[in-house]
């Protein structure tokens, strides 16, 4: 076949041309990598003000708590006004804001409140989820719609607001949590994991665009965390880890050049495994480890 002559990144990417596309496709054309545009990096780089979003418990407080020790400036939105207060007591590098992620006129407002309170945002760390296992011998659908607006369209929402504030500055750093639940469909997690992989092929799309404008993408598939969401799951979590310890790990991660942050490092490569592995041999590995499919 003619397009397996193609040699290096082109032979992988011509594979893709096998559909027609709009004006068609000759993978002759296709640009040598040394011509593919740079890829925004902030490693070394220093980070003086954070926006933050389910800054009110797990990672995201954990975050906040992390980033206002460091000397950093962080704009922490919420739901619960108690907790942000509890976060940002005596913190003088501190603005919380009460807000749903899903209302996307008020968080366009809360994100100008904080560039005008706190100065320029540098990073954005888009984390604020929910998490419901669901059994889908019985499907409610406002439950998946629920998971879609608060994880994924809760990143949308913010979108507008601070790619237009660093297209302005030419610079900035925009990450957004998803999971490795959205790597390949796990139980309990078909209103979940869908989200998550949502977020994956955004943070990828949104790559080719703004990386070339200086705008440093990141997607953060953390494994199983202690958290109030993981608190509800009755089966074994292998590998799980505190806030604390995943919080670390999205904060080192945001210093390199890494496109995705995944951890820990252990469970995300046996995870990572299970993407390539033929849907039977899938299927029939993680029904054995979970106990699924059940009758």
């Amino acid at each position: 076949m003619r397009l397996m002559r193609a040699s290096g990144d082109n032979a992988l990417l011509s594979m893709f041309c096998l559909a027609p596309l709009h004006n068609g496709c000759d993978y002759t054309h296709l640009p040598d990598q040394g011509h593919l545009p740079q890829l925004a990096g902030f490693e070394g780089m220093s980070m003086s003000h954070y926006f933050i979003t389910g800054a009110s418990s797990g990672i995201g407080a954990a975050l906040a708590g992390k980033c206002l020790a460091a000397g950093s400036k962080v704009t922490a939105v919420a739901r619960r006004a108690d907790r942000l207060a509890a976060l940002g007591d005596g913190q003088q590098n501190f603005h919380g804001a009460v807000c749903d992620v899903t209302d996307a006129n008020a968080l366009a407002q809360v994100i100008t409140d904080a560039v005008s309170t706190q100065g320029p945002i540098d990073c954005a760390i888009l984390n604020a989820g929910i998490y419901e296992p669901q059994d889908t011998t019985s499907i409610d659908p406002t439950v998946y719609a629920k998971h879609m607006d608060v994880n994924y369209m809760g990143v949308v929402n913010a979108l507008p607001a601070l790619v237009d504030h660093m297209l302005a500055r030419g610079q900035g750093q925009l990450a957004m949590v998803s999971s490795v639940a959205g790597w390949r469909g796990l139980p309990r997690a078909a209103a979940y994991g869908p989200t998550k992989a949502a977020l994956i092929s955004l943070a990828e799309s949104m790559t080719f665009d703004l990386a070339p404008r200086g705008i440093d993408i990141k997607v953060i598939c953390p494994g199983f965390v202690d958290t109030e969401s993981t608190a509800v799951n009755d089966y074994e979590m292998p590998g799980l880890i505190s806030a604390d310890t995943a919080a670390d790990e999205i904060l080192a991660g945001l210093k390199t050049n890494r496109f995705m942050i995944s951890f820990p490092r252990k469970f995300a490569r046996s995870m990572k495994m299970l993407r390539w592995l033929p849907d039977r041999s899938f299927f029939r590995l993680v029904g054995a480890r979970t106990g699924f499919p059940q009758k």
